[in-house]
Order: structure tokens, then sequence, then C-alpha cells
């Protein structure tokens, strides 16, 4: 099982294998057939697992639920007499036996109770914040259970086949990884099962009173498992899930599974499985997740739930998802559309990753925060869009048919994705791995020393190209010169830390652009950053600020706080900011006298503010405003409002804008958002 956290804009996170120490474990299981029935309200669950289980003679031991009771444990028919001690961490229970069988794979079975009581409340999920994980949980509103709940027993096995079959109330449905095999409805109870045809590393099961919609595309069943008050909702993401479902098929080759489900979950998550993806309430009824993230999740079944992921060598899952989904749906958009996504995979490279908490991709397992999702995500997708700039994209796209249909079920990384690159290109790829994939940062280029001569109706540039980080990078670098009714785009290779290049180019060319639509994965300069919404939000702390501590604001404002950064969320006055560090952003509610940057961008009238050019009124709206340079801390937000009471919310929304300078919402909806303009870049000079 890939089991993956959406990211709402590049929409996911693949959670790998659960990681422990070398020694915890001992044995491998090959095979669960699991029964569950649930007590609803003790929030228990009734477990009996059989299979195979792989052992060698001696003590073995394995991990469990860590409030489990067992009745009873069997191995190759016999009775086992084990004892059950806490992991080091008491997050799970070690059950240790002897096991005087030979080395080998024997029949077991298992029959235990266990509680599954998560908090879910409070939970929050974001682009900008993964949140606290719910483990398992066991409400009247649903039944939510993960691998890490260690509801089955694991061991050390990477690949493992899953079936479950599970007593529900008559008025819920179930749904797990994989394939629905089969519905009994007996006694006033429904016993429903399910079977992964692949072998996975993990399973999940929800279960809830659904309301079910489905329909039906080459044979393959797609259905909306909903809420009552969220039916609405049921024609737009079955439509949209029938055309991700055709995209990719033509793109890449069979959808592995005979359904795929949009399971609506009870709590804020925004995860993937084989077969169907669980989102959250407030997530599924944002507008924009069934034109992207959505996407993302099904493209999942084939990166990541069929083609499974060498989590030794790297995780490659994410970013040919991001770049086959959200990438992927800009690119079908615009080329505008496309350069603007490259542009803030930039952005956010600067504003969350520092030498401090920088890592190679190849150590990228899973997104914890946003700098790994920075990295596993963007800077890994960007590596294939800089593979498809420089074979071409009719290679490049055979290369993921054949990816696909020979590694389908195996594990893989990145030497295998390079393999089959440089077989459909026939070009020599050697260098991607050591510079984009073992190696840690991002190159820094300056250009220098341009003459420009005139001869023959033409010019001939000469400039100096440099490569500045310290790294060993050889580079495809696109040029572009321009002037009135000229544009001249050519790419150089840039192989030393410098090289002088000679180009002719048109005698109307007055300006050379290094890079100018952002198709390296490079470090942006400060002057090619606006400031933005995920700058501010990329500091380690966030200083929130107010004039007057006793009003409903400062109430409203502690709450906006919390949404947007979690407990324990500290409200000052405007007048009491320290003075300005490196690890910390300022957002200010309301100040008496508007920041200058922000004050140059926006125009202020007793009754309304005119932002980029468009008037709103004050009444009603909140203003999300991002500037640099305040007190000493380089990035900060102020937030113009009297609309307290749609605070809370905002603070759960404005981390899904992240790539904008400003904000305005009328309520709790967005009605304007947009970036402030960069006024000049060292990379474009004049001639």
């Amino acid at each position: 099982m890939k089991f993956s956290k959406i990211c709402l804009f590049a929409f996911i996170l693949l959670i790998p294998i659960l990681v422990f120490a070398e020694d915890d474990v001992n044995v491998s299981f090959e095979s669960h057939y699991l029964y569950i029935s649930f007590n609803i309200p003790n929030q228990t669950a009734t477990i009996v697992d059989g299979g195979t289980i792989n052992i060698k003679k001696g003590d073995c031991s394995f991990r469990l639920n860590n409030t489990s009771q067992l009745k009873y444990f069997n191995v190759n028919n016999t009775s086992i007499t084990f004892n059950l001690t806490f992991s080091e961490d008491s997050s799970y229970y070690l059950l240790n036996f002897n096991n005087t069988n030979p080395d080998g794979s024997y029949p077991f079975s298992i029959f235990y109770t266990a509680t599954f009581n998560d908090d879910v409340e409070n939970v929050r999920f974001s682009n900008e914040n993964v949140g606290r994980e719910v483990t398992g949980t066991i409400l009247e509103k649903g039944v939510y259970l993960s691998p890490s709940s260690y509801f089955y027993p694991q061991g050390k096995e990477n690949a493992v086949s899953f079936s479950i079959a599970a007593n529900i109330p008559i008025n819920w449905e179930s749904v797990a990884d994989g394939n629905k095999m089969e519905q009994i409805l007996k006694d006033n109870k429904k016993f429903q099962n399910w079977t992964n045809p692949y072998k996975s590393d993990g399973l999940m099961f929800m279960a809830a009173p659904y309301v079910i919609k489905d329909t039906t595309v080459n044979n393959i069943n797609i259905a909306c498992y909903f809420f009552a008050e969220d039916t609405s909702l049921f024609d737009s993401y079955l439509s949209a899930t029938v055309g991700y479902i055709e995209m990719y098929s033509e793109m890449i080759g069979a959808y592995p599974y005979n359904s795929f489900i949009v399971a609506e979950n009870f709590f804020p998550t925004g995860y993937g499985m084989p077969g169907w993806t669980l989102l959250g309430q407030q997530i599924i009824r944002l507008p924009f997740i069934k034109y992207s993230s959505l996407g993302h999740e099904v493209l999942h079944n084939w990166w990541g739930n069929s083609v499974y992921v060498d989590y030794d060598r790297g995780n490659w899952c994410e970013a040919a998802t991001v770049y086959g989904a959200d990438y992927k749906y800009k690119l079908m958009r615009s080329e505008q559309a496309a350069m603007a996504y490259r542009n803030d995979i930039l952005k956010q490279y600067v504003s969350y990753v520092n030498d401090g908490n920088d890592f190679p991709i190849r150590e990228f397992t899973a997104r914890t925060s946003k700098n790994t999702r920075t990295i596993g995500y963007n800077k890994a997708m960007m590596v294939y869009h800089m593979i498809e700039q420089e074979i071409g994209t009719d290679a490049f796209e055979q290369a993921w048919k054949d990816v696909y249909a020979n590694y389908i079920t195996k594990k893989i990384s990145w030497e295998e994705w390079i393999d089959a690159f440089e077989k459909t290109s026939g070009k020599d790829l050697s260098h991607i791995i050591p510079q984009w994939i073992d190696q840690t940062g991002a190159p820094v280029l300056s250009l220098s020393d341009i003459i420009t001569v005139n001869e023959a109706g033409n010019k001939r540039a000469t400039f100096k190209l440099s490569e500045t980080s310290g790294g060993k990078y050889k580079l495809q670098v696109p040029v572009r010169f321009s002037g009135k009714d000229t544009k001249f785009d050519t790419t150089i290779t840039l192989s030393n830390n410098e090289q002088i290049y000679q180009l002719t180019v048109p005698a109307t060319a007055d300006k050379i652009e290094i890079d100018p639509d952002f198709h390296l994965f490079r470090k942006l300069y400060p002057e090619e950053v606006e400031p933005i919404v995920s700058a501010v939000l990329g500091y380690d702390n966030q200083i929130y600020a107010i004039d007057n501590l006793e009003s409903i604001s400062a109430d409203a404002f502690r709450q906006f706080a919390q949404n947007m950064n979690g407990e324990g969320q500290t409200i000052i006055f405007a007048n009491k900011i320290p003075d300005g560090n490196d690890t910390t952003s300022v957002i200010i509610l309301n100040p008496t006298t508007i920041p200058k940057y922000i004050a140059e961008m926006i125009t202020i009238a007793d009754d309304s503010i005119t932002v980029n050019g468009e008037t709103f009124p004050r009444e009603g709206h909140t203003f999300i405003l991002s500037g640099d340079n305040y007190k000493g801390y380089k990035k900060y937000l102020v937030v113009l409002t009297s609309d307290f009471e749609s605070l809370a919310r905002l603070g759960e929304l404005i981390p899904h804008y992240g790539k904008y300078s400003y904000l305005v919402f009328n309520g709790s909806k967005n009605v304007a958002k947009g970036q402030w303009k960069i006024a000049s870049s060292p990379l474009k000079v004049g001639l």
C-alpha cells in the first residue's frame, strides 16, 4: 500500500512503511486474512487474523496495538506461549515467543480485542502543515484504522497480501485497500470483504454511515462514499474521477484495480491508498480539490500503489505524481500557468529550505514538514521536468509507459527511471543522479561581463555565466534575447563553475535573460521573490501582534493564530514586538500604522481598500497582505478586518494560499488573490 497524505497544491505525501529499530522484530508476515467487528460505544474492535508468517527457530517478536488483549496465538496449528512488552516509546506492544519449528513459513492465527480512541478534535491539515496524525479511532461518526495503529500484527516485512472482512452496522459502508469482493446482509448486520490483488506495505480501513453514488468507465466502478450533507458534490467528483482514470490509462497503462472510491472522513485527512482516497469533510468541500488534488490521488494508483518505492534508495513517487498531476494540469491549461507553477516551486525552496534543514532528494522518504515537502515533492518534480526538457516529450512519455509495464508490483528508485529515460531517448543522463538526487542544494547562477558588437545585420553577444553555489553541475541553461518585436531563445550548456559564451543574436535584441521561464531548479535571488504568504509561514516561529489585547478582536485573533500554527500561540501588543531575528516572522492585526511596503501597494479609504487596482468595501471583508522588512523582521503579514467572526475559519484557509502576496475574503469566501510585481532580477540585463 502506498499511504499518501495529500498536500493541497502538490496534493500529497507518500507515507512509507513504518521505520523501526533494526532489532525491534525478526519475523515477516507474508499474508493477512483479517476479520474485524466493532463495539462502537466502547471504542473497541475484535480482530481475528490468519495467514502466513515467516519465522526463524528461536526467539521471535512482532508488533501489535498497545491495548491488545489476546485470546490466543497459534503457529502451525499449535498454541504458542507468548508475552507482551511495550516498545521503547510505548506506542505498540512487542509480542515475544519462542519458535521450536525449523526456519520457514507457517500458517498463523491470532485473536484479540483492542481499543482505538485517538482524539480527532483540533486536527489540522494543509499544504503548509501536515498536522497531528490520527492513527485509529472508533466513534459513532465512523471507524478509522491506519497501519500506524497496529490494528493488525506487523513484522519486518515490506510487501504483504491483505484481505479484510468487516462486520459493520447495517446503515454503514466500509472501504479498504484494493477491490471489494462481496457483501452479505444478515441479522441486521452488514459483512463486507476487501482484497488487494497486489502485495503492499500496509492496510487502511474506514467505515461510516455513508451515502453512495457510483458510475462505470471501462469496467471500472467509480464511486463516492459521502456523508448525507455533502451528496450535492457527487456528480462533480464522479465526473472528475472518470476523467482522471481515462487520462492516466491512456498516458501510462491500464488502471490496476476494479474500482476507485472517493471517501469522506469526519476529521481532516488527505490520504491516498490502493483503489481509494480519504478526504476530510472540510477538504472535500474546497472547490479546487477535484481539479488538482483528486487527480493526484488517482495517479498514485500507478505510481506507489502498483509500481512500488524502494525507500532504501529514495522515494521518487511523490515527485512523479506531482509531475503527472498537479504540474501536468497546469501544462494542459497553458504555458503561462506551468511557468507560474515552476516559479512557485522555486519560491517555496527559498522560503522553506536553508542550510540547516536541506538534504539530498535521495534521503526523502515522506513529507513530515515544509522543507521535506519542498525537497521530496517540488525539487524532485523539477528533476522530471528538466529531464523532459533535455530528452524531449516523446521520449519522456514513452519512458513513463515503459516503467509501468516493466516494474508493476516491483520496487524501484531513481536508477530505474534514469535507465528508462536513457533507453527511450538514446541520451547519456549519467549527470542527473549525482547532481540532483545525491547532492544537496541548488545552483546559483550569475550573469556578468556582457559585451555586444554589431555585425552584418545582427549582434554578437559575449557574456560570462557562473554557477556560484559550490556544487558540481552540468546544466542546460535557457537564454533569451529580446527587444522590440524580437524574442530569440536558445539553450547553452554550463558544465564548469564559469564559462564565457559568444552568440549571434538579432540586431534588435536589447535585453538578455537567463532562465526567464524557470525551467531550471535553481536558487532565486531575493529580488526575484515578491513577498508571499508561504514565506511568512516558512519561518520556525511567528509573532502575533495586536494593539488591544482586551477586545473581542484579540480573542478572535488567538483562534486565528491557533488554527494557522497550532496550539500555544501568544498574542502580544504591537508596540511590544521585540527586535527582529532570522528565525521569526510577524503577523499583525489592524496595525495603527501600515508598514511601508504594504502602504505602497494598497490604497486605504474610510470605507474601502484598493488592492492591485481593485476596490473592496472594508465592511465584511478581510485583507491578508504580505510584506518585506518590518522592524528587523524580513517577512510579515498584515491582517486588516472588522469581521472578527470569520478569523477562526480564515486561520484554517490561509495556509492553502501560500503562493500569493495578498488575499481578500468576504466572510470566509476568497474573492481576490494575487502576487505583488517583481521589479528586477540580476539575471535580466540590458544589452
